[in-house]
């Protein structure tokens, strides 16, 4: 997503708030990607964190989970926290001549559905476009994912001294969408202007604007078992994955 990357640092640590501290602390990655979730879910705790990191232009990005529909019992934190960017999985069915995009759907085990733990809906999911009938959205508690990027198994990686194929999940999804904002941060920066920082309000602006089908490919076909793709914003893809450039340009201001 991110070729030039120069650096990349993973932080290691014995809790989550060990690890979000130092994170912030740092604050030296712009960009920031979790796989990983737990619970009991840690507001609480976590949330100061992330708000933190907002407040220095830092995003945080997090998986929504591979177990489609979010449920009961699940490790559901903190991609259900209002202050994260929350990513779900599509599948990528057709890409045209040199690998353009053709057409996407949403992948079966995407994570995504309503909050379990009682997080109340954040300010930038109070409109009509985000909570309705069609998409089941709830009118009092987060509603996830935010967007999404291909997590089906297709993807190709290098581990352990080998490199094959068919991986798969939202862990992927994540981190591609942490690369996206890798280069949103670069080209503002270049402009002299702040990174995206916390990019949930500024998405869900484009989302429900007039712009949206320029910015993101809207989803309309697949199903994680709670909840169906359907125009516009759903539980299972959010406003969609990005369209390249467009986005871009639209978060890099």
């Amino acid at each position: 997503m991110a070729p030039g990357i120069s650096q990349c640092f993973v932080y290691v640590g014995g809790t989550d708030q060990s690890i979000l501290n130092r994170m912030a602390t740092d604050n030296t990655a712009k960009s920031l990607s979790c796989s990983w979730s737990w619970m009991p879910s840690d507001p609480q705790v976590d949330d100061p964190i992330f708000t933190q990191m907002a407040a220095q232009g830092q995003t945080f990005v997090t998986a929504s989970g591979d177990s489609s529909n979010w449920s009961a019992g699940e490790f559901n934190w903190p991609q259900e926290s209002v202050n994260v960017l929350c990513v779900g999985g599509t599948h990528l069915v057709t890409t045209g001549p040199g690998g353009g995009w053709v057409s996407e759907t949403g992948w079966s085990l995407s994570g995504g559905g309503i909050s379990i733990d009682n997080i109340p809906l954040p300010s930038y999911q109070h409109n009509k476009k985000v909570v309705n009938a069609q998409n089941g959205a709830s009118k009092t508690m987060r509603n996830g994912p935010d967007v999404s990027m291909e997590g089906d198994f297709q993807n190709y990686i290098c581990h352990d001294n080998i490199c094959d194929g068919g991986w798969g999940g939202t862990s992927f999804a994540a981190p591609e969408w942490a690369g996206f904002l890798a280069l949103a941060n670069q080209q503002a920066v270049s402009r002299g202007d702040p990174t995206v920082g916390f990019a949930n309000p500024a998405i869900y602006t484009i989302g429900e604007g007039r712009k949206y089908a320029n910015n993101f490919h809207d989803i309309l076909t697949g199903s994680n078992g709670g909840f169906s793709c359907v125009a516009g914003f759903d539980l299972v893809t959010g406003w969609g994955s990005a369209t390249g450039q467009k986005l871009i340009n639209s978060l890099a201001r």
